[in-house]
């Protein structure tokens, strides 16, 4: 389908381009509701038909008679689509029943139709729990459904804080905060951080990774951002997470030059970065000055890149394009570190809207961050 003002010679360039003649098109306007292309029947039969694996389950998870309890000993590290979002259900749904659990705050970016998520909300604030969920109105594509969604919340007594003038809340990340808090140094408070959306639909094929932990360094870096959604702190002091406004941009230059210092120091110097796109300059920039100082970089970039490889100022960067079965979502960032790797899970792409407009975290992951007992 093509839009009928289309001049002449663009649609024969297309039609050359993609080797299709005039006959194989069907005129349209210029505006396409694109659900209705996704509805489309299928005009070749099953053998286009893509069959997704099942969600493996996680022995260890399906044993324990609570994950909360469990996320209190140790983390727990999801890989989505590979590994079931349905553990991300049973948390929250544990957490809404517990009579332990006085609250429970969450990032709601992109929800889906008969949520789930939003249903284990409703039961927590229905047991007496203090909920509280910001839901960002400027998701693009969902915002009638953001806007419904977090009609029903609020109907419910869910206390809802709506978008941030001028800029978006991208973030992924919940908090559970339970009677005593970190009382007599135990881990009592947990959360949950991802790559990815509180979004079981989409969770069926987008490639994204989450942690559920109670280390007390997170829990209290992301109270911080919620502290911020919620206008009560300006200029808070983030000592473990990276976030978007604040310390990201920082930190991320200051890893980058941490490589650069190692290669001129004689060491290894390594960078590997996993994004849906790159295209902020000033990042950019600083790709290529780590690849002229001599540090390995290598690029898996899903969609836009508009840094420009096999040039001599970017020698030592390899780009790579991973499109598959499962749409490649998460964003992962590894800066070798003298040995001392560094592995950062995210929601940010290298993006200036990312970085300059949004509310982003990222998280250290490391294996393990934590062994706890409680």
């Amino acid at each position: 389908m093509y839009d009928s003002e289309m001049p002449d010679d663009f649609l024969d360039f297309i039609c050359h381009a993609f080797g299709i003649t005039r006959d194989d098109l069907v005129v349209g306007g210029r505006y396409l509701n694109l659900q209705d292309l996704v509805r489309l029947p299928n005009p070749k039969g099953k053998e286009l038909e893509q069959h997704p694996p099942l969600p493996m389950r996680i022995p260890s998870l399906d044993a324990t008679e609570s994950l909360l309890r469990l996320v209190r000993k140790k983390d727990i590290l999801l890989h989505f689509p590979y590994q079931s979002f349905d553990y991300l259900i049973r948390f929250l749904m544990e957490a809404a029943f517990d009579p332990k659990v006085e609250e429970i705050k969450i990032t709601q970016y992109r929800v889906a139709e008969n949520s789930a998520v939003i249903s284990t909300l409703v039961s927590a604030v229905q047991n007496g729990k203090k909920v509280t969920v910001f839901v960002e109105l400027k998701a693009r594509f969902d915002e009638e459904n953001n806007m419904s969604a977090a009609e029903r919340m609020e109907r419910a007594g869910i206390h809802i804080i709506y978008s941030l003038p001028g800029l978006k809340v991208h973030a992924k990340v919940a908090v559970i905060l339970r009677k005593g808090g970190n009382k007599d140094g135990k881990c009592r408070n947990l959360a949950y951080l991802s790559t990815g959306n509180f979004n079981e639909k989409t969770a069926r094929s987008y490639s994204d990774m989450a942690l559920l932990t109670s280390e007390p360094d997170i829990i209290a870096d992301i109270q911080k951002v919620f502290a911020v959604l919620e206008r009560k702190i300006l200029q808070p002091g983030f000592h473990h997470l990276l976030v978007a406004q604040f310390n990201m941009v920082d930190e991320l230059k200051r890893m980058i030059n941490r490589e650069i210092t190692h290669v001129k120091e004689g060491r290894k110097g390594r960078i590997i970065l996993k994004m849906n796109g790159l295209h902020d300059k000033s990042m950019i920039d600083e790709l290529y000055r780590a690849s002229e100082a001599g540090v390995e970089i290598d690029l898996l970039v899903r969609g836009i890149c508009c840094l420009m490889p096999e040039q001599p100022y970017s020698s030592n960067i390899r780009i790579t394009r991973i499109v598959d079965m499962f749409l490649e979502h998460a964003r992962i960032w590894y800066f070798y570190n003298d040995g001392h790797e560094d592995l950062y899970l995210t929601s940010a792409d290298w993006m200036r809207r990312n970085l300059s407009r949004r509310i982003e975290t990222a998280f250290l992951y490391s294996t393990p961050i934590s062994n706890r007992r409680s």
